[in-house]
């Protein structure tokens, strides 16, 4: 290593973690103060941007605890810098320990998260029979539309409400992004999370074959109230845009 890259390397160490590593003795403290303030800024204000309600959580202290601790410790996997929401779901994922008091903690920040990820997603949309009959031909789901399981209901939480324990039933939240590229949620009941989790995979079932399938695992006899259902659902699903169509 050059004298000049030694330099740099024990400049950045400073930066990312000033209580550890001092600054080069021969740079004027005020200068060095500069940087050290505006990265550590322009990080903490980006990510409080992604993850608003963890934001409110913790408080400004906290907060700023949080993502100092990131911004020291956190080797990221990618140095592109619209990435770094997810660099930071991974940190928490990693570190337990700094959030065991809110066991929602890494589960909100992923539900907080996503809809930056969805926003810039890029696919291409498969071809479709928009106006396809969705149970008896083959329901085909938007690339756009993501469905998400969470041991807490983290569309819920808020200042007057952090759980400590995770209820019974999981959470099933929906997010889909339709043409005009705005991103939603919605709740979804476990039978509907199934249903759209099953016209997701790729086997090239029809739609009554995926209520079929549906009934069978949740021990139900009489399909055609379940028929019924399932169609309502699907029709407002493609009304949405998460189902695209039928496929061609």
């Amino acid at each position: 290593m050059s004298l000049r890259e030694a330099r740099q390397l024990e400049l950045a160490r400073h930066l990312r973690d000033p209580a550890a590593h001092p600054a080069p003795a021969d740079l004027e403290d005020r200068r060095v103060g500069i940087y050290r303030d505006l990265l550590i800024n322009n990080v903490t204000s980006l990510l409080g941007g992604t993850f608003p309600v963890i934001r409110r959580l913790l408080g400004d202290e906290g907060w700023r605890a949080l993502v100092r601790r990131f911004y020291a410790t956190h080797a990221s996997h990618t140095p592109l810098f619209h990435e770094l929401g997810s660099e930071f779901v991974r940190f928490l994922g990693e570190h337990p320990e700094l959030w065991q008091d809110r066991p929602f903690l890494h589960e909100l920040a992923h539900y907080e998260w996503v809809e930056l990820a969805l926003e810039l997603a890029d696919a291409e949309l498969p071809d479709a029979n928009p106006a396809g009959d969705l149970l008896a031909g083959i329901p085909l789901p938007s690339p756009f539309a993501w469905l998400l399981g969470y041991r807490f209901p983290v569309h819920q939480i808020r200042l007057d409400f952090q759980p400590t324990e995770a209820p019974g039933q999981a959470s099933w939240l929906l997010v889909y992004r339709n043409h005009t590229d705005k991103v939603q949620f919605q709740a979804l009941e476990p039978l509907a999370a199934r249903l759209l989790a099953l016209v997701q995979e790729d086997s090239g079932a029809t739609g009554e074959e995926r209520v079929q399938q549906l009934a069978a695992e949740a021990g139900i006899t009489d399909i055609d109230p379940l028929l019924v259902n399932a169609r309502a659902l699907l029709e407002g699903w493609r009304t949405r845009e998460v189902i695209l169509g039928t496929r061609m």
